[in-house]
């Protein structure tokens, strides 16, 4: 891949991992208020707890998200973005354009998300 399109790529991934980081510093602190608020009423304390493993679940994702933004940074850094960690084969451009922290062709992901079924 070229230098000024893995710069473009770049630039993006930064964009969302900053995002991503904005986003999970106001998750924290909504989960920091919940945990601080003590309820009488057990339909409030349900709902309460009820957000707090949303608000979990939700961190957990962007988690997972941003490990996979700083592996395509640092596959960039390296020189190998844009190639497929499992084949090795280019990366669809399209595929890059859609989703630029992916790590795998389309076929090899194809084929992981049907081993990830059968097991």
């Amino acid at each position: 891949m070229d230098t000024m399109k893995a710069t473009r790529y770049q630039e993006r991934l930064q964009r969302r991992r900053q995002q991503i980081l904005a986003t999970a510093g106001r998750l924290q602190k909504e989960s920091r208020e919940l945990a601080g608020q003590r309820h009488l009423d057990w339909l409030d304390q349900a709902w309460d707890e009820n957000e707090a493993r949303l608000l979990d679940q939700l961190s957990e994702g962007y988690l997972r998200e941003l490990g996979r933004i700083e592996r395509a940074l640092g596959r960039i850094l390296s020189g190998t973005y844009g190639l497929c960690t499992a084949c090795h084969h280019p990366i669809e451009k399209g595929r890059l354009d859609l989703f630029p922290e992916t790590e795998f062709c389309l076929p090899c992901q194809e084929m992981r998300e049907r081993f990830e079924k059968a097991a």
